[in-house]
């Protein structure tokens, strides 16, 4: 434990040296060196990366709007190493130590969640970015969750990519042991510290990060933004009800159906 603890320690120390001069450093150089430093927080802390499923470029005439759920600090770095792309987060993380340098190296789009005032503002900048050819990252349910289950998607940032006529790329994460079964031990919910969190990660074998790229909803599925995140979160449940102990714990109607511009899906 104590030499994982002194390996992260040297890595985000070495990390946070780099960062400090990324602004020098162009679009890809910044990305490659994100996946890698990102790779090897992963490797430190005695996590290994499964990554699934259908990966789009991360560049194009627009970027794809990656959304995804939200279980724990290593999210972050399990999407970094496989999708390094600015990401939404809350203003708060900028400040932080050597992780806020890690995040503005990477051009992350900080919000401020308690100003809703600011919302269509920030919608804008993350429109401009896809429309640049650049990819985003967002955890649309705002919050961590435990992993078993998850939250309701919040819609706003779905209409950037409506706005952009971006193609929206859900993302399921799940945790689990190397013998399969699930487990919580990465979850970072309620009163938990990052301290506290990152000892219990640090002392945890065998623990496996499972990144599921799902096939993407193309651009101009939907011009309804509540619908387009109902499909996203629809399909990343249907993921991690696959690990649940017990029953669905992310209820679906039996025929829910959503009205997009043109037509009707059922889900």
């Amino acid at each position: 434990m104590a030499t994982r603890a002194l390996r992260c320690a040297v890595i985000l120390i070495r990390g946070s040296m780099v960062f400090a001069r990324a602004r020098f450093f162009s679009t890809v150089n910044r990305q490659r060196i994100a996946r890698r430093w990102s790779c090897l927080m992963l490797a430190a802390l005695g996590i290994r990366l499964d990554v699934r499923g259908w990966l789009p470029a991360d560049r194009g005439p627009v970027g794809v709007l990656h959304v995804a759920n939200h279980i724990s600090w290593i999210d972050n770095l399990a999407l970094a190493a496989t999708f390094p792309l600015p990401a939404v987060a809350k203003q708060e993380v900028a400040n932080w130590p050597l992780i806020g340098r890690f995040a503005r190296g990477l051009g992350t789009i900080f919000i401020d969640r308690d100003r809703l005032r600011s919302l269509p503002g920030d919608v804008a900048r993350v429109r401009e970015v896809l429309r640049s050819g650049t990819g985003v990252l967002v955890t649309p349910e705002g919050t961590t969750w435990c992993g078993a289950g998850m939250g309701r998607f919040r819609p706003a940032m779905f209409q950037a990519a409506i706005d952009a006529g971006a193609a929206v790329g859900p993302i399921a994460i799940r945790y689990r042991t190397e013998d399969g079964g699930p487990t919580s031990a990465a979850a970072f919910v309620g009163p938990d510290s990052l301290v506290r969190s990152l000892r219990r990660v640090i002392a945890t074998r065998g623990l496996v990060v499972e990144l599921h790229s799902l096939p993407a909803l193309p651009a101009r599925t939907s011009t309804d933004r509540r619908a387009l995140a109902l499909l996203a979160e629809y399909s990343i449940a249907a993921i991690i009800e696959q690990s649940a102990p017990t029953g669905a714990l992310h209820p679906i109607p039996v025929r829910a159906r959503l009205v997009t511009a043109d037509q009707t899906v059922p889900v």
